[in-house]
């Protein structure tokens, strides 16, 4: 069994995800939900994209020199949905050939511990899908109707 079997559902989480993003104008990239908000939407995505890359191709793959590269130039809906796309399409491709035994393997983080694979996996979906609720929140904050997501297929 492939990882990609096993995270199957990851599919769904991203395309619900990504039809928030597709919903978001320019300017919505600058509504912070509070004052005391670590984060605006503009951040929300940069991060999404800085824990995928930064989890699975810095730390596991080691096919990048660093964990987050700035992305502040990413600075419109358009570039920072392509380069979520990007990055995911990576990971999915990844999870394509990654066997599911391998999820118990230890992984040296640089500088920082040693988690099992498998973690780290559960890790970057459970944060895509705690960031996916944020963005859905500041959907409604902005007066917009986010995605479904309690439907199959």
């Amino acid at each position: 069994m492939k990882a990609a079997e096993y995270f199957d559902h990851w599919i769904k989480i991203w395309r619900d995800l990504m039809r928030a993003v597709s919903m978001l104008s320019d300017e919505d990239l600058e509504f912070r939900p509070s004052e005391n908000y670590e984060r605006n939407v503009g951040d929300i995505l940069r991060h999404l994209i800085n824990l995928e890359e930064g989890w699975i191709h810095f730390v596991i793959r080691r096919e990048i020199d660093v964990w987050a590269p700035e992305r502040d130039a990413l600075d419109t809906v358009a570039a920072l949905k392509d380069e979520m796309e990007r990055v995911h399409a990576e990971t999915m491709d990844y999870l394509q050939k990654l066997p599911a035994d391998d999820f118990n393997r230890i992984v040296q983080v640089p500088d920082d511990g040693t988690p099992k694979l498998g973690w780290i996996l559960w890790h970057v979906l459970e944060q895509q899908i705690h960031h996916r609720g944020e963005l859905y929140l500041c959907l409604s904050l902005l007066g917009m109707e986010r995605p479904k997501t309690d439907r199959p297929g």
